[in-house]
């Protein structure tokens, strides 16, 4: 066998070994995870934390009458490309460009709102940022985004948009008769 065959051949079983070996490492252990998307009521989709901020917010709508509805919540990509290629023709709501969105994250949400000045509106208007909601686009009041480190809850004694809340009043005194 020639030096230069010999050379080759030693260099070869070299890169094959080593390829061999790396592929051969152990497997690295998943850390356990919790689910980052859960169920809503209605089916959709939120980010976890998204999920149990609106439902503390529902049940606290529901003690003034309101109840909130999703219409929408976590999007795919592939979603968000068609809902987003829909409105590029014309042929949709306002939609962000795929991967801006933070439906994609879960942490924007779609609720049955009505009209501006209906009790539903009025109300998020005034206690969403209680529960880090607020609203991030000014032409769709149906939209709503979870954002508690940025969203910041009123000041005592006052709602979201700085009005003045009525506390509840004390219950009358009961009138004891004098046991004399």
């Amino acid at each position: 066998m020639s030096l230069a065959l010999l050379r080759w051949s030693l260099l070869l079983a070299c890169l094959f070994t080593t390829v061999a070996l790396a592929g051969e490492s152990r497997p690295r252990r998943q850390k356990a995870k919790a689910a980052k998307l859960v169920r809503v009521e209605g089916g959709h989709r939120l980010h976890r934390d998204t999920a149990t901020a609106l439902q503390r917010m529902a049940v606290e709508a529901l003690k003034d009458d309101v109840a909130l509805r999703v219409t929408s919540g976590y999007r795919s990509l592939r979603e968000q490309r068609w809902l987003y290629e829909q409105y590029r023709r014309g042929r949709g709501n306002k939609a962000a460009r795929p991967g801006r969105s933070n439906h994609q994250r879960g942490l924007a949400v779609d609720l049955v709102i009505g009209q501006r000045t209906s009790k539903r509106y009025l109300w998020l208007e005034a206690n969403a940022c209680r529960f880090g909601f607020r609203r991030t686009v000014p032409s769709e009041p149906w939209h709503w985004e979870y954002r508690p480190s940025s969203t910041f809850p009123p000041v005592a004694g006052f709602d979201c948009l700085g009005n003045p809340t009525t506390p509840p009043e004390p219950p009358a005194p009961v009138a004891r008769k004098d046991a004399s």
